[in-house]
């Protein structure tokens, strides 16, 4: 039997030494170990996932600071249009919390990035923790810069999905799984039409699966398809969508409220620290059957 291609589309996080060799090769142990121990075993086959790096395709900006450390960042402000987008990205995710909002000097700066903030981001992510709870900022702010990046800046974003399509059209791949800010990204491809077409001239990725996806938020529905629709992908196209009740990232919730043709699958990750983990939603059972599926199509 053959090995079924599938690509994966990562999220943030990952650091300038994320290769696409060492995200593949992580991906896949976790999916072979699921694999393994799984009822859906001889309907699955050999996998081979493919993770294609796009972390070089992001400039080293103060946004990275945080994630990267000081030796990976330039010393650029966060300018005044990305501070816009930031106070958008966490008042949307917790419209309660403007009312709590402090606008002493002190607020805010327990969150140990002073400097590399601005007083009004520092002043709104700590009345955002008051209300969604402590630490809850620290996780949302590396979606909310990374997020920016992509949809704010054109250039960037063709680059990242030109890796993207770069490894469909060498791997022949039909199915997806698009991890965090990479349900975004592949997204978009499908909304951009940018997806190879298959050898019978449909889609050539017929099983999409978002785990953990950040499209449930206004500011980055925005950046990738029509205001006003619902969310939707192509005919032919089978999308499946994991959400942990704990990750901070999906709010806790699905897309279905908010999406047309999706299936939401609840996935229990475990705790807020895991629940937005990868390698919790590859192994999922719900994954598998989706991959198990799209081998006998």
């Amino acid at each position: 039997m053959n090995a079924l291609q599938v690509i994966g589309v990562h999220g943030i996080k990952q650091g300038s030494s994320a290769t696409t060799a060492g995200l593949s090769s992580k991906w896949q142990k976790t999916l072979d170990a699921a694999v393994a121990a799984s009822k859906h075993a001889e309907q699955v086959g050999p996998v081979e996932l493919t993770v294609p790096s796009y972390q070089g395709a992001f400039p080293k900006t103060a946004t990275r600071f945080i994630r990267l450390g000081p030796d990976e960042a330039d010393d650029a402000p966060v300018d005044e249009e990305e501070e816009a987008f930031i106070l958008e990205a966490l008042a949307s995710y917790a419209p309660s919390a403007l009312a709590e909002e402090d606008d002493s000097p002190l607020a805010g700066h327990t969150l140990g990035v002073v400097g590399r903030l601005t007083p009004r981001i520092l002043r709104r992510a700590h009345a955002v923790d008051q209300v969604a709870g402590r630490g809850v900022t620290g996780r949302l702010l590396w979606v909310v810069r990374e997020a920016h990046g992509y949809l704010r800046h054109e250039e960037t974003a063709a680059a990242v999905r030109a890796e993207i399509r770069a490894a469909l059209t060498a791997t022949g791949a039909r199915v997806v799984i698009a991890h965090s800010l990479g349900s975004v990204v592949f997204y978009d491809m499908l909304s951009r039409g940018e997806v190879p077409t298959g050898h019978d001239g449909g889609p050539g990725v017929t099983t999409f699966i978002t785990c953990g996806s950040p499209l449930s938020w206004l500011c980055v529905r925005e950046g990738v398809h029509t205001p006003g629709a619902p969310l939707s992908v192509p005919a032919g196209v089978e999308w499946t969508n994991l959400h942990s009740p704990n990750d901070v990232v999906n709010k806790g919730a699905g897309l279905s409220h908010l999406a047309v043709g999706v299936t939401d699958v609840v996935a229990y990750n475990g705790g807020v620290a895991k629940a937005h983990d990868v390698h919790r939603y590859l192994a999922q059972d719900a994954v598998l059957e989706r991959i198990a599926k799209a081998r006998a199509s």
